[in-house]
């Protein structure tokens, strides 16, 4: 069984760190290497974002605006320098448990683990 963190790990934070990259590099007009200083990722980590081999479950959260707006809210803060390393992590963990509290998660977590309906990992039975 894939615990939840672990589907939010590989399928939701390449997602999210997706959509910050591509927001970074075309409404900020970031180079591919600043936006990996900022984000603390790799030149070509943001490369195989902006490519889109990476983060295939954009999809997912392009439909969600609250989520959207979460993930707005971070670019222009990253761009404007006005996080921190860990402020960003707390804002990553904010939009993860936003994320995991409106279920949009759910329906992902029982396609990857069948075995886990019903879930009960979530705030409210999925």
């Amino acid at each position: 069984m894939k615990p939840f963190c672990e589907v939010i790990v590989t399928s939701i934070l390449p997602a999210i760190r997706s959509i910050l990259t591509r927001e970074l590099m075309d409404d900020y007009r970031l180079t591919q290497k600043e936006t990996a200083d900022l984000l603390g990722l790799t030149q070509p980590a943001i490369s195989q974002y902006q490519k889109e081999c990476r983060g295939a479950k954009v999809k997912l959260l392009d439909k969600q605006p609250q989520i959207m707006k979460m993930i707005d809210e971070l670019a222009k803060d990253v761009s404007t320098g006005k996080i921190r390393p860990k402020q960003l992590q707390l804002k990553f963990c904010g939009i993860c448990r936003t994320i995991r509290e409106n279920k949009i998660i759910c329906k992902l977590h029982q396609d990857i683990c069948p075995s886990i309906a019903p879930c009960y990992e979530c705030p409210k039975e999925c």
